[in-house]
């Protein structure tokens, strides 16, 4: 039994464990950045939840040698139910999105009797750390349950999945740590513009007296101004006296540049995740060519990294030598199927050299293959031909290009003359009369 399910299995544990403090970065912008307020930038989150979302629903296969799709227990594990109380879609949200926010997520492999994978339990990043024997040099995973303490896991039995952030290959490093200047800036910016709507866009101010006030006459002001605009009174009209004037501190509202400021953020947000501003839903210089560019951009640079970063730890961990031949396979073709002509082009392409049937197309496509007839292969010639009568087209394409003309043996026809054609037309109206 993995150990993180015998803490899932006690309720009383569950509750208390499941969200544990983070490490907190302070910036120079006088901001704390930890998980919690970083998920609060609207940027971060979109592109936290998109990277993850993406990831999440596409198909994993495990293939043999020859490319073919196996279907069994690891595929099921991948794809369906990575543990009794998880389905894969939140498994893998989970796991990426720890791995961009803290740099690393783990997830225990259970084994049965004989070590093949039955179940993937995700653990708690904060409570991992990753340790290395200086006896031997040997690696080791010490988790800190709260009921036994340390536990000690060979590598082969944690799924551990790092950022791209790394020093040592082994650990990776979150975007709340090495982002913390952008994400605090952005923190800043939105606690300062939450400020100055709090006043009602008012900038502060100072109230003047011409004399000098008494102690008591100055804890009088100040309660009855903090009276007539505190709260929900900001903004109000007051009534002063005695001379009593109110000096507002000029703020240059051009030089706060709130929206220049968090627009920036937002670029930089995305430069970090490594997406396209549009998948952040800023569209300011968005136009219908460059969005469908960067849509295959954010596939091959981005989303097919994550991928292959899943995939290896998985041929690594979960497939390795008991499995020989076989290697794990994130599909990325379902982020293209809304361009319908990007999928038309493919697979015109596909079949004309003979590289996919036309059920292999359907099965793509979501529909039912139409029989022994579709799984055949195609090369196209003028038509398409079946792959297995390729030769045999090709071969009388060239006997009939190398075939010799053939000469005429007949003697041209010779041309009769008047006097013939009189006599000709003579005999066909004798012919005609009967005579």
């Amino acid at each position: 039994m993995g150990i993180i399910r015998s803490i899932f299995s006690r309720l009383t544990s569950a509750g208390k464990y499941i969200l544990s403090p983070r490490r907190p970065f302070w910036s120079r912008a006088n901001t704390i950045v930890n998980e919690d307020n970083s998920m609060k930038i609207a940027a971060f989150h979109r592109g936290l939840i998109y990277i993850s979302s993406q990831i999440a629903k596409l198909p994993w296969d495990v293939k043999d040698i020859n490319n073919e799709v196996v279907r069994g227990p690891i595929s099921n594990l991948l794809n369906l139910s990575p543990n009794p109380e998880m389905n894969a879609f939140r498994w893998r949200l989970c796991m990426v999105q720890n791995a961009i926010i803290h740099g690393n997520s783990y997830a225990e492999i259970e084994r049965d009797g004989v070590g093949r994978p039955i179940a993937l339990w995700p653990l708690e990043t904060c409570r991992m750390e990753v340790k290395r024997d200086t006896n031997n040099g040997k690696l080791w995973y010490v988790y800190s349950d709260p009921d036994k303490g340390n536990v000690y896991l060979e590598p082969r039995d944690v799924f551990h999945l790092p950022n791209f952030h790394t020093k040592d290959g082994i650990m990776g490093q979150g975007i709340v740590a090495y982002g913390a200047e952008v994400l605090g800036i952005q923190i800043a910016a939105d606690n300062m513009a939450a400020g100055l709507f709090h006043n009602s866009g008012i900038p502060s101010g100072v109230l003047t007296h011409p004399g000098k006030l008494s102690d008591e006459a100055y804890k009088r002001l100040k309660d009855s101004w903090a009276e007539q605009q505190g709260g929900r009174k900001t903004g109000s009209t007051s009534l002063l006296e005695e001379g009593v004037k109110y000096e507002p501190t000029m703020v240059d509202s051009t030089a706060l540049q709130f929206l220049e400021s968090r627009q920036f953020g937002v670029l930089e947000i995305a430069r970090f995740l490594g997406l396209p501003p549009t998948k952040l839903f800023d569209v300011t210089a968005a136009t219908y060519s460059n969005v469908e560019q960067s849509n295959l951009e954010v596939a091959t640079d981005t989303l097919d990294t994550w991928a292959t970063n899943l995939e290896m730890e998985a041929d690594v961990k979960i497939l390795n030598f008991r499995y020989g031949g076989r290697f794990t396979d994130i599909d990325l073709y379902s982020i293209f199927r809304g361009d319908m002509k990007t999928r038309s082009d493919y697979f015109k392409s596909m079949m004309s050299v003979g590289a996919m049937t036309p059920n292999q197309i359907r099965q793509r496509e979501g529909l039912p293959g139409y029989g022994p007839s579709g799984d055949k292969y195609f090369i196209a010639t003028n038509n398409f031909t079946p792959a297995d009568r390729i030769d045999e087209v090709i071969d009388a394409e060239i006997v009939q290009k190398t075939k010799p003309q053939q000469t005429s043996t007949t003697a041209p026809k010779k041309e009769l003359t008047q006097q013939e054609k009189d006599l000709q037309d003579a005999m066909v109206r004798v012919l005609l009369s009967g005579k």
